[in-house]
């Protein structure tokens, strides 16, 4: 089973838009009501808060589930980052949230409301393949339109790796390089992180002044991350389902194990280290996960040790065979390719003809200088 979140449109009448806003400010109040309590008390746990707090909900008008799911908002994120809750959402579970055709029935603090959803041919294809609705998320935009963000549960296929093997290597020049020869291109997307770069930097400047120190500036500094923040999910949603939409289901996705790159590599320049350690490499790669998952495609995560400089052809390892960034050229056969495919290509041979994760390295196959560790593989999404 996967868990996926689809975006909903609502089209309330002006009442209940106004009982639904109702619902957000009595809810934000309940969860900074909680807050206050948690911190006097010194305590989040949700049971311990549900006993001081409970009654006091209540008395706010919230249904009892409402008030249940405050007191797991306020618990859930301890109050490490939670200053002040505004009313621009509301949590809700199974017993508060429920689907009724193409219209959504809410728990309010006017009773029950069924709000007609705007949907989508894409949101109506994962609604009739759900399982079941978990619950979701009301919020209202600064426009002030309705959304309700729905949590459901499909089934995914068995992910039989009856096909090809398919390695993908990731980087910043080259979003992701294909053992197909496909590239994606990471410009558009390291430019535009060093435009945020230098525009916070600015801001940055501004608020470290007293005197300039204004309201406005501060939500320019927030607005600015969230921009920063949808524009990367974007561009790596994108990429993703390029990716994906190029497979077919039992083929098999290799993609490299990068946990603990930034601790083992470093960068010369401060652009350079910015870049390198907020890489989304992590996101790209969960996304690519779930995206295969729902299509068929088992994932392989394989060790990279030595990938960009192993010849593909004739197994011959040695640092010298990276002539630039970009040009691989093999010292032993004179082999030659882009450097980034040729990485994709070692990563796909060492996924195993099945994608199980067998590596048969080419015998002899010995860097120079050195000799090539064990590379380890492990399976997602079996």
């Amino acid at each position: 089973m996967q868990t996926l979140t689809l975006r909903t449109r609502l089209e309330p009448t002006p009442a209940q838009a106004d009982a639904l806003q109702e619902t957000l400010e009595r809810f934000a109040q309940a969860c900074n009501l909680t807050l206050e309590v948690a911190r006097a008390c010194r305590t989040f746990s949700k049971f311990k808060l549900q006993r001081l707090v409970y009654g006091q909900l209540r008395a706010l008008g919230l249904s009892a589930n409402l008030a249940i799911r405050a007191i797991a908002r306020v618990g859930r994120r301890k109050g490490h980052r939670a200053k002040h809750y505004r009313p621009t959402s509301c949590d809700y579970d199974q017993r508060t949230l429920s689907l009724r055709g193409e219209s959504v029935s809410l728990s309010t603090t006017h009773g029950r409301l069924r709000i007609p959803m705007r949907l989508s041919p894409y949101h109506r294809y994962w609604l009739a393949r759900a399982r079941s609705v978990q619950g979701g998320r009301l919020l209202r935009d600064r426009r002030g339109r309705w959304y309700v963000h729905l949590t459901v549960r499909v089934a995914v296929p068995e992910a039989l790796p009856t096909g090809r093997v398919v390695g993908v290597d990731l980087g910043q020049r080259l979003l992701a390089a294909l053992s197909t020869g496909e590239r994606l291109s990471g410009g558009a997307l390291k430019t535009k992180r060093l435009h945020y770069r230098a525009k916070r930097a600015e801001i940055r400047s501004k608020l470290d002044r007293p005197s300039e120190r204004t309201r406005s500036l501060r939500r320019l500094w927030a607005r600015l991350s969230g921009r920063e923040r949808r524009f990367v999910r974007q561009v790596l949603h994108e990429a993703s389902r390029r990716i994906v939409d190029g497979l077919a289901p039992g083929d098999v996705l290799a993609i490299e194990d990068l946990r603990g790159l930034r601790g083992r590599t470093k960068r010369k320049g401060k652009a350079a280290r910015h870049l390198h350690q907020l890489w989304p490499y992590g996101l790209f790669r969960h996304l690519l996960e779930y995206k295969a998952r729902l299509k068929g495609v088992r994932v392989v995560v394989v060790d990279p040790a030595h990938t960009s400089r192993t010849c593909p052809r004739c197994g011959h390892i040695d640092r010298r065979n990276r002539r630039s960034g970009r040009l691989f050229r093999c010292r032993a056969c004179g082999f030659q390719h882009n450097a980034d495919v040729v990485a994709a290509m070692n990563l796909a041979r060492r996924a195993g003809s099945e994608g199980m994760g067998r590596c048969q390295p080419a015998p002899g196959a010995i860097p120079a200088g050195g000799r090539e560790g064990k590379p380890t593989t492990s399976v997602v999404g079996s």
